[in-house]
């Protein structure tokens, strides 16, 4: 077997082209962005539409959109339009849908109904000429090349940056767009830590089931990892927020049950780390992922082997999810592999999947 044609050949490789995909978005994102930001400044909504990973992406973009824009945010229901015929009052509000392929038949249906309503329209696609990129007024092309693996990751980050791109243009966060330009060096910092991420995976062999916890803006980071585990590793991965968590799933946890903990250095880290020390009393294998000023909060629970941290660097917190998802598109290629899978073909399901 030829090393392009090794099991995940496609996807490391995709994995790897991160930076340089959102140096391009960085080069472009600004002035496409522009336009759309100064119209949606004056929306009192916004409604975001996405499905699979894109949807994980738009969690982000709620929180970013209601946390810094002051927003409200909602996520659609596609079937209102598409199926039940009754869709919201959207005039005068913001829709965005996100595609990677730019043929999700739903996604379109919630742009089209929105713009016919007279709301501002904006579509975010890595496909040029694609339906979705007629059915805006606006548009951002990602710009990050063809992605040949099954599942999806430099267009992930791509999305989840455009997000924080709009916003930035949105409010004129000067800072927030020094951050973003800085991003593709924090995506490097953590692939070099794949060596150490590849000898991660032991505590998931043999696992059937895997809890991911995140909450505030590494929420939509938990959904995505917990996608990636599932559609390249096929297990049951279930996300949660640190606080949903506590509210009766914790109840899961039994000795050895793996659980995967995002940690960033913001108002969530106490909860989080509270979560981790609740899952560790009830013999549950924890990785937390983590930035390294939220490292420090481990300190305070007992050294134990059933607890590994793997510090991700110092990304800014409103950036470090897209961090973790970097760090968790390579968990689970190296899981995949080890499993005996192959993550660029998958089973059962097919790279561009269209839903109405």
């Amino acid at each position: 077997m030829t090393e392009a044609s090794a099991p995940g050949a496609y996807m490391r490789a995709e994995i790897f082209e991160q930076p340089d995909a959102l140096r391009r978005l960085t080069e472009r994102a600004g002035d496409a962005l522009a336009p759309v930001a100064h119209r949606a400044r004056e929306c009192p909504f916004a409604v975001l539409a996405a499905r699979g990973s894109s949807d994980n992406a738009s969690i982000y973009g709620k929180y970013l959109l209601e946390g810094r824009a002051r927003i409200p945010t909602a996520l659609a229901a596609p079937s209102l339009y598409t199926l039940y015929g009754a869709p919201p009052r959207l005039a005068g509000g913001l829709v965005i849908g996100v595609s990677q392929s730019g043929a999700a038949a739903d996604v379109i249906a919630v742009l089209e109904e929105g713009r016919r309503q007279g709301a501002v329209t904006l579509a975010i696609t890595n496909t040029a000429e694609s339906a979705i990129t007629h059915a805006a007024e606006h548009v951002l092309l990602l710009n990050a090349g063809p992605e040949r693996a099954l599942a999806a990751t430099k267009t992930v980050t791509g999305q989840f940056a455009a997000y924080a791109w709009l916003v930035a243009e949105m409010t004129g966060d000067e800072q927030l767009k020094r951050q973003l330009r800085r991003l593709p060096d924090h995506v490097s910092d953590v692939l070099a830590l794949e060596p150490a991420i590849a000898r991660l995976d032991q505590a998931f062999l043999q696992a059937e089931r895997v809890v991911v916890i995140g909450r505030g803006y590494a929420y939509g980071a938990a959904h995505e990892l917990a996608l990636k585990l599932k559609e390249t590793c096929f297990i049951g991965a279930h996300a949660y927020s640190a606080a949903d968590f506590l509210h009766g799933p914790l109840a899961m946890i039994e000795p050895g049950y793996p659980v995967i903990a995002l940690l960033t250095h913001d108002e969530t880290l106490e909860m989080t780390v509270e979560v981790v020390r609740r899952v560790l009393g009830r013999g549950g294998r924890v990785l937390c992922l983590a930035t390294q000023p939220a490292v420090a909060a481990l300190a305070a629970l007992d050294a134990r082997p059933e607890l590994t941290t793997l510090s991700l660097g110092r990304p800014p917190s409103l950036l470090s999810p897209i961090a973790f998802i970097v760090a968790g598109q390579l968990l689970a290629l190296h899981l995949s592999v080890k499993l005996g899978h192959n993550p660029d073909v998958s089973r059962g399901i097919t790279k561009v999947t269209v839903t109405k």
